[in-house]
């Protein structure tokens, strides 16, 4: 008697453009994991080890999609619509997945079909230093979500949920948020698994450095791609699950006169006050082993 096939719950996408320094280690986390579909989305890469590590990945069976580069929201996109999993978990190409990560956070949807979006805490590592774990919000709150985006990029979708908003779109940054917003505008609902799921690498902090610099730039473009919930960001804070000392003291933090860049600074410091501070040590620390060594 034959048995019958059971069809994966969930799609890992892995965009990857010039990652192939680190990619078989993101996908050697899956190893262990839940049964699963696997696609790897080259986003035009053109370094020679990348394109090498990709081909060597495609002759041990693992599913390749090429495409000329478009940036990581249309490579994303490309891989929902090569896979068919009902949860779609995305993965950068040079990070990796916790141990039973896949397990634990479709096992949370499968018991809230409300729930559109589910996440863990993550671990970041890499620059030398010792691996710190961040926590992450509770829930997907409709006011907080206007306010910052603390929701990490590898968290599990519903592709159904998925579907019905434009996706991944934007090119220039802040591509999950804006989508984060379009599920919580749409009144889909999220929240934390009490796990690690993600292991994300710290590189040379310009990546976040460059979003800092262009954050009220780019913050203007999600007030204008999401009009309607930032409309109602006063009624979602007097319904909001957030924390109190958010609800009281980010109101007064926006209505500081300081840079939009140094008031979402502040915003992540009242958020956790543990946390940002030892990111900034670790960024500090790699700038000060950045500076050639003085000569006595």
């Amino acid at each position: 008697m034959r048995l019958p096939v059971v069809s994966p719950r969930v799609a890992v996408v892995i965009p990857c453009f010039n990652d192939g320094e680190f990619l078989n280690e993101g996908i050697a986390s899956l190893q262990g994991q839940e049964g699963h579909e696997l696609l790897v989305v080259d986003d035009g890469s053109t370094d020679p080890l990348t394109i090498g590590v990709l081909r060597e990945l495609e002759l041990k069976g693992v599913r390749v999609l090429h495409q000329p580069n478009q940036g990581v929201s249309a490579a994303r996109m490309a891989g929902v619509r090569g896979t068919s999993a009902p949860y779609i978990f995305p993965l950068d190409g040079d990070d990796k997945v916790a141990p039973g990560a896949l397990k634990a956070l479709a096992d949370a949807m499968d018991a809230d079909p409300e729930i559109v979006l589910a996440w863990g805490d993550v671990v970041f590592f890499g620059m030398g230093q010792a691996a710190i774990r961040m926590p992450t919000p509770t829930h997907l709150d409709p006011w907080y979500i206007t306010v910052v985006n603390e929701i990490p990029e590898a968290s599990m979708i519903r592709r159904d949920a998925l579907l019905a908003t434009p996706g991944w779109e934007l090119t220039l940054g802040y591509e999950d948020w804006d989508l984060w917003l379009a599920l919580a505008a749409r009144g889909g609902k999220g929240r934390r698994v009490k796990i690690v799921a993600e292991l994300h690498r710290l590189h040379a902090p310009r990546r976040m450095a460059y979003l800092f610099a262009r954050h009220r730039q780019l913050e203007e473009n999600l007030r204008k791609r999401h009009p309607e919930l930032y409309a109602q960001r006063s009624s979602n804070r007097r319904r909001s699950r957030s924390p109190v000392r958010l609800r009281l003291l980010v109101p007064l933090i926006e209505g500081l006169p300081i840079s939009s860049e140094a008031r979402l600074r502040l915003i992540f410091l009242i958020s956790h006050p543990l946390r940002m501070p030892a990111v900034w040590l670790l960024r500090l620390r790699w700038r000060l082993r950045q500076r050639p060594a003085v000569r006595r």
